[in-house]
Order: C-alpha cells, then structure tokens, then sequence
C-alpha cells in the first residue's frame, strides 16, 4: 500500500479521553504513512506544562515521543497560542509554529483529515 498523507487535527481541550486516543491513532498510523498531528483552538493546552496525573489523566509525553521516532510532524497553531496566552512546554521532539493560513494549506495538500 502506498504512503498516505494523513492529518490528525486535535481541536478538544486536553481533559478527557479524546487527546489521548488522538494521538495513540496518530502513532499506529505513522508506522504505515507520514501523520502530521496539528494542534488548534483548546487542543493546544496538550502541549503546555499541565499536570495530566493530578487529574487521573494519561500523560502524553509517551506519544509525542513516539510521533517523534516515527518522523511525524508536530504543529500548533500560532494564532491560537496567542489568543490564549499560553506557553508550550519544551519537549523532546520539534514541534512547529504556524499560522491558520499555512495550517489551512496543509489540510488542503493531505489525503486524509481526521479531527478529534
């Protein structure tokens, strides 16, 4: 089977399962074809320095290292960071910046979107 192009956009806040399932798609995925997992609206509060455990939660760091070793691209959306005033927490993998227009040419670009 040729590689798809396939976008996962995490627009849910971080506070119940969906994240978590987004992402653990996204790993599984990317073993098969190139994933970009994009961040948007409430979903960027998953990559700040939130404690997951105090809330009986999941930490996600495992899967963004996994996207990582895999070659997955990690984006947030530059706009939605601003709106909100948050700060990502530093991770292990490169996560990319960028504005709704170039997000908006990505989705355009992919074969398939998937939008938890």
């Amino acid at each position: 089977m040729a590689k798809k192009n396939l976008i996962f956009v995490i627009k849910s806040n971080p506070f119940s399962w969906k994240v978590f399932e987004a992402l653990r798609q996204a790993v599984g995925c990317s073993m098969e074809h190139k994933v970009t997992v994009i961040f948007v609206k409430d979903g960027i509060y998953t990559l700040t320095d939130w404690k997951p455990d105090l809330i009986g939660i999941e930490p996600i760091d495992k899967s963004i290292d996994a996207l990582g070793m895999m070659d997955a691209s990690i984006v947030v959306e530059e706009e939605a960071l601003r709106e909100r005033g948050v700060k990502l927490k530093e991770w292990s993998v490169k996560v990319e910046i960028k504005s709704k227009d170039e997000i908006c040419d990505m989705i355009k670009e992919s074969e398939v979107v998937i939008t938890w």
